[in-house]
């Protein structure tokens, strides 16, 4: 799920567009020697830093700490026994727009791969939330939200699941228990290992106001009174049965997403005659549902966009009254799930992209001028950037539907609400404003990246919302700042986490989902922006994007947990990270770190804070990006495009142009020069660990730049970092993280000027 914000300002640092990585800078010109110890302040000095006791930092997490049993490898591999259920649906459904209702029975094979002996079989009924009285309810009653007395007269009427026979395959009626959001069906007789269960379930139920209630699932209601029809969640879910935790049974109360089983499904839609599905899964009976002219657009897609439905084919459909009803058919191989959108209204767009697969998008002629200059493009280009982070991804077809409300993330569908202010553009403005172009293509980009994780990485949402959100927004901030330099991204850099770090609610990132108080921030945001800062402080990124891939590759079509990914970062990239997991995953750290002293020889010297600009966005600086899709495609160029050289201004951090000097080039094949000794106190006024990047000026020759690694905090009692520097560099300033790749809670104690001896 993307959550759209309308900021105020830029969240780019409008400063330099140089670029400085920090990994590999371990001694550039330091001399001969470096000698480390850190001081850590006590809790006095650390404001609002946690008081509370804890385990050695560096201590090992071991498979016991990671939940990891019997069937997860110690190396962050699923291991030869690794086991998963299996659930395949073939489901008949009648949506009714007169009354909002769909109709529908489904049989359910469910295979069970489990050891265990199953006595009850489980599905999310996760409509029933929104009944009076439901958890749901009064969590959203207690949540202190502005909206929350005009959503819950809203969800007045709601009726959740009408569930109105159970029965096995031989027909043979049997018995259920609706459990709040959950449908507990006994079993006739105990499910072995290894064996399958046939049931055949029938139902109703009522969609509401999408926008009124504030669901996923419901309807919208456009000016003329044509209706859009998004269908989430909409059939009893096979709840996700585990080796790690058994049965998911927590209920669904909307923050926390879904734990569901892969499968094969095979969806019959029986929608009025003039309306047009978006949907799960691949279309199967084209000549049945379209005419003549679509049919052959539909068969017929290139690279090139092309309309299916153009916009009078739409506005005949929107004006039409349906004499009869027209059947929809979508497969789907290996999905976790099935969303459909139906409405008269859409217009349809489709295009096929280097490997493939249908690209396609569905909106009302309200949203036309903005989807049809990126919509596809953005689709694409997120396809493209996720593919070489995480793996290939195997869909036939991957589309968008413009509907009002949440956006969410289903296999090969998702909805994003976003739409232009004006009808129509003129030569000074276009028809959107710049906020909302940007919360279009990012919430596309955050939607489609979700295709991978969790829809072919299986990952439990109702428990873990970092793993799936976190690292969809952490692949996100690539694909944002390599559209246009001019992008506003909302997550991933570290500095936006600061205050939150400090902040009375900070939680660790582990906090199960339902129980984070700041779940954006958290989830997303502070993920995204500590995955950036392991990328590029800590590991680099020749290590870490590997890593990342064997990861992803290794888990397609599986459920890893935390533990599995914790492991597989460290395997594939040779490092032990417990500190780093322990610090910023499994507890609520913050980092403040200060040059507090400097001597020279033994002299103290008089030091002095230094303000300095914010740095570009780590995409720029650290990561290296130059190359935009603006720049391969001139119709995605609009007022609002600016690139990186105007968009940044230049400042005196040019390090691309500093030589790469060495540590041995004041001694090896040279005579020794004269050199002197300074002495640096480190304070870390927080609790929480990195490694710490610094920056040596001088006044005549080049900056110089180190990183001092995180075990320098392992003997962090009350010592000094001292560096042997050539008599003629005479010092400067010295500065912390200068290009703020680290969360640092406070910048202005980070840079001091020193004296001139």
């Amino acid at each position: 799920m993307k959550v759209m914000h309308a900021k105020d300002q830029n969240t780019h640092s409008e400063i330099g567009s140089k670029r400085l990585s920090w990994r590999g800078m371990v001694m550039w010109g330091l001399g001969c020697s470096l000698l480390m110890n850190i001081t850590s302040a006590n809790a006095a000095a650390a404001g609002e830093r946690s008081t509370a006791a804890t385990v050695d930092p560096f201590l090992k997490l071991t498979q016991t700490d990671l939940d990891l049993g019997f069937y997860r490898s110690a190396n962050g591999l699923p291991a030869a026994n690794y086991w998963q259920q299996c659930v395949d649906y073939k489901i008949d459904a009648t949506l009714d727009p007169v009354t909002h209702n769909i109709t529908a029975t489904a049989t359910i094979n469910y295979q069970n791969n489990s050891p265990d002996t199953l006595t009850h079989l489980y599905f999310a009924l996760d409509h029933n939330a929104f009944r009076p009285g439901a958890d749901a309810s009064f969590q959203l009653l207690t949540s202190q939200k502005s909206n929350s007395p005009s959503r819950t007269e809203a969800r007045a009427t709601a009726t959740g699941f009408t569930i109105t026979d159970v029965r096995d395959k031989r027909g043979n009626q049997l018995g259920w228990h609706e459990r709040g959001t959950h449908l507990q069906v006994p079993l006739p007789k105990p499910l072995l290992s290894g064996d399958k269960q046939q049931l055949e379930i029938s139902w109703s139920l009522s969609l509401t106001d999408k926008v009124a209630t504030g669901v996923r699932s419901g309807y919208e209601t456009l000016a003329d009174g044509a209706r859009i029809y998004v269908a989430a969640h909409w059939f009893p879910r096979a709840v996700a049965y585990t080796d790690y935790a058994g049965w998911q049974l927590k209920p669904f109360l909307q923050q926390g997403e879904f734990s569901t089983e892969f499968g094969d499904y095979t969806v019959s839609l029986s929608v009025p005659e003039n309306y047009t599905v978006a949907s799960s899964g691949h279309l199967q009976n084209p000549a049945q549902v379209l005419d003549t002219k679509s049919l052959n657009a539909w068969k017929n897609i290139t690279q090139e966009p092309v309309p299916v439905i153009g916009a009078q084919e739409a506005l005949r459909r929107r004006q039409a009254s349906p004499d009869g009803s027209v059947r929809w058919v979508f497969t789907g191989e290996t999905m976790r799930d099935f969303a459909f959108a139906a409405s008269p209204a859409f217009l349809w767009q489709a295009k096929q992209d280097s490997q493939g697969r249908a690209l396609q998008q569905f909106y009302p002629q309200e949203a036309a001028s903005l989807w049809e200059r990126f919509g596809l493009a953005a689709i694409g280009h997120t396809l493209n950037v996720y593919d070489s982070a995480l793996m290939p991804l195997k869909m036939d077809s991957i589309s968008v539907v413009n509907a009002a409300g949440i956006g969410m993330e289903y296999p090969g569908m998702a909805t994003v609400a976003t739409r232009p202010e004006r009808d129509a553009a003129t030569a000074e403005q276009p028809a959107w404003d710049r906020l909302t172009k940007y919360d279009f293509i990012g919430s596309v980009i955050h939607e489609v990246g979700h295709n991978y994780l969790p829809m072919k990485i299986n990952t439990d949402e109702r428990e873990w919302a970092w793993l799936d959100e976190g690292l969809v927004s952490f692949i996100e901030y690539r694909a944002e700042h390599s559209w246009e330099a001019s992008f506003d991204v909302i997550y991933g850099e570290p500095r936006t986490i600061a205050a939150y770090t400090k902040h009375s609610l900070h939680q660790p990132i582990m906090t199960s989902a339902d129980s984070l108080h700041r779940k954006i921030d958290n989830a997303y945001n502070k993920t995204a922006s500590m995955l950036n800062t392991l990328r590029h402080l800590v590991l680099g990124p020749e290590v870490f994007d590997p890593a990342l891939s064997a990861f992803a590759t290794a888990w397609e079509g599986k459920r890893p947990m935390p533990g599995d990914f914790f492991r597989a970062i460290e395997t594939f990239s040779g490092t032990d990270l417990s500190w780093f997991w322990r610090n910023w995953f499994y507890e609520g750290k913050r980092i403040d770190l200060t040059i507090s002293a400097v001597t020279f020889g033994e002299r103290p010297l008089t030091i002095t804070a230094k303000d300095i600009s914010a740095p570009p966005a780590m995409a720029y600086t650290v990561g290296q990006i130059r190359e935009f899709v603006v720049d391969q495609d001139a119709t995605l160029v609009d007022a609002y495009t600016a690139p990186l050289n105007d968009f940044h201004a230049e400042q005196d951090f040019h390090a691309e142009d500093q030589p790469e000097t060495k540590s041995d080039d004041f001694t090896q094949g040279r005579t020794p020069q004269p050199a002197h000794w300074y002495t640096f106190t480190i304070e870390n006024l927080g609790d929480g660990i990195l490694p710490i990047p610094m920056q040596l000026n001088f006044h005549k020759a080049s900056p110089q730049n180190l990183t001092i690694p995180a075990y320098a905090w392992m003997n962090a009692e009350s010592s000094t970092l001292q560096l042997k520097l050539p008599l003629d560099n005479l010092l400067q300033s010295v500065c912390i993280d200068p290009l703020w790749v680290t969360p640092d809670t406070d910048r202005k104690n980070n840079c001091v000027e020193i004296e001139s001896r």
